[in-house]
């Protein structure tokens, strides 16, 4: 079920304003997010909002128990990570990855047959 509330507690989190998050989301930056919190937003809203706060769209549903533990810096400045969010960034970067390389292997494929025409044109 959609938790709004993780808008607000990302928001604090992160030091980000209402406002960023309503320009992100092409809305009125002088409104309210409640309706955001409180309503129930489309899922293109919920990937735009996901999006802006680098999250899965998970991070916004009540499913599964979120496991985390604190982080103490050389600073003393203490953050929260979740296993969930880390998964998903893991799972991100998998696929980022995964693009890349099928990418790589369409340029080498065009080297080669640029090469060959090369080739053929000197002969």
């Amino acid at each position: 079920m959609y938790n709004g509330q993780v808008i607000n507690v990302l928001l604090k989190e992160r030091g980000l304003r209402a406002k960023d998050l309503l320009e992100h989301l092409q809305l009125q930056s002088n409104g309210s997010i409640t309706s955001l919190v409180k309503g129930n937003p489309t899922a293109e809203r919920l990937e735009k909002i996901a999006d802006f706060f680098d999250v899965p769209i998970d991070t916004l549903f009540q499913r599964a128990k979120n496991y985390g533990y604190n982080v103490i810096g050389n600073s003393n400045n203490v953050a929260s990570i979740t296993i969930g969010e880390l998964k998903g960034k893991a799972q991100a970067q998998d696929r980022i990855i995964e693009e890349k390389d099928k990418r790589i292997a369409l340029l080498e494929d065009m080297i080669a047959l640029l090469k060959q025409q090369l080739e053929t044109s000197k002969s």
